[in-house]
């Protein structure tokens, strides 16, 4: 389910932003992001993504991601090793995957990753995980 479509996207302030390669919505502690159909997600966009988060939040902004994973769109797993950096925004992601070979690829990309992950079914599912990280509470 698309943010948008979503009963969280009535009950949460959010700034939108639509890039060349995805649509994201700003929250307080988390940001949801939704890369468009058929995106090879790589180093220059998640490049654009992160500036565009310094943009918005500043630089000394920790956040939580979720990506919900409504469209078919391959991303390049060592990737999440950069969030092992000191200086990173993120302290933690979930994955909000909708099909079964969506959630095998999650799989991978948390054996990849430095920082908590967490493997999601539904959005509702992310968001309850995320607003229960002890860093947000």
């Amino acid at each position: 389910m698309h943010f948008e479509d979503s009963d969280f996207s009535k009950t949460f302030h959010y700034d939108k932003v639509v890039s060349k390669f995805a649509t994201y919505y700003l929250l307080d502690d988390f940001f949801i992001m939704e890369v468009n159909e058929g995106e090879h997600f790589n180093w220059d966009k998640l490049n654009k993504l992160l500036d565009s988060l310094r943009d918005h939040y500043g630089n000394h902004k920790t956040l939580a991601y979720i990506a919900n994973r409504v469209n078919s769109y391959s991303i390049d797993p060592v990737l999440w090793s950069y969030f092992d950096k000191d200086d990173s925004i993120l302290i933690a992601a979930s994955i909000v995957s909708y099909r079964d070979s969506s959630f095998m690829n999650a799989n991978i990309e948390k054996q990849m990753a430095s920082i908590p992950m967490k493997r999601a079914h539904s959005l509702a599912e992310a968001i309850n995980w995320v607003q229960q990280l002890k860093e947000f509470n």
